[in-house]
C-alpha cells in the first residue's frame, strides 16, 4: 500500500513489534498489555481477570451486528453469545450489555462486566508502571532487531 500502515492487535513485546515493522508498519499500537499499568485507571478486578487470562480465555462477540468486541469468556459473553445465536432484535442484545463496560471497568464486576481484552492476554502476567512497560518493550525490539540483524550478516 501507499500509505503509513500502524499495526494493531496481538502485540505485547519486542517480538510482537518486531513482526510487524518487519512487515512494513511504521508503527503499532498496544492495549491490553497497557491495561495493567499502575497508571491506568482500571479497577483492580479487572487488571487481576487480565493477568489471570489465558491466550484461550477470550472470545470475539457482536460479530452477529457487525460491532466485533473481543471479552474475557465470563458469564454475561456467554450469556450474549447463546442470544446472539438466536436473537430477534439489535435491541435484545443491546440490552444484555447496557451498562456493561462500566460494570467491569468501575465496578470491578468481571462475571457479568463486558471485560474487553486481546488475546494477547496470556502473556501479560504483572503490574508494572507504564514506563515500564514501555522501557522493556522497547529494549527488547532493539534485542529482536539486532540478533535479526546477526543471522542476516551470517547469512551474507
Amino acid at each position: 500500500v501507499n500509505i503509513p500502515v500502524v499495526a494493531a492487535g496481538g502485540i505485547a513485546d519486542g517480538r510482537g513489534m518486531m513482526a510487524a515493522l518487519s512487515l512494513g508498519a511504521i508503527g503499532v499500537q498496544i492495549g491490553t498489555c497497557l491495561l495493567v499499568a499502575d497508571e491506568c485507571p482500571i479497577h483492580e478486578n479487572y487488571k487481576e481477570a487480565v493477568m489471570k487470562a489465558k491466550d484461550t480465555d477470550t472470545v470475539v462477540t457482536g460479530r452477529s451486528v457487525n460491532t466485533p468486541v473481543r471479552i474475557l469468556k465470563n458469564q454475561m459473553a456467554r450469556e450474549y453469545l447463546k442470544l446472539e445465536g438466536h436473537f430477534e432484535s439489535r435491541e435484545e442484545l443491546e440490552k444484555l450489555t447496557l451498562g456493561a463496560l462500566r460494570k467491569a471497568v468501575q465496578d470491578g464486576d468481571v462475571k457479568t462486566g463486558s471485560v474487553m481484552m486481546g488475546q494477547i492476554a496470556g502473556m501479560v502476567k504483572e503490574k508494572k508502571t507504564l514506563k515500564q512497560i514501555l522501557d522493556e518493550m522497547m529494549t527488547s525490539t532493539k534485542t529482536v532487531y539486532h540478533n535479526l540483524q546477526k543471522v542476516m550478516e551470517e547469512m551474507e
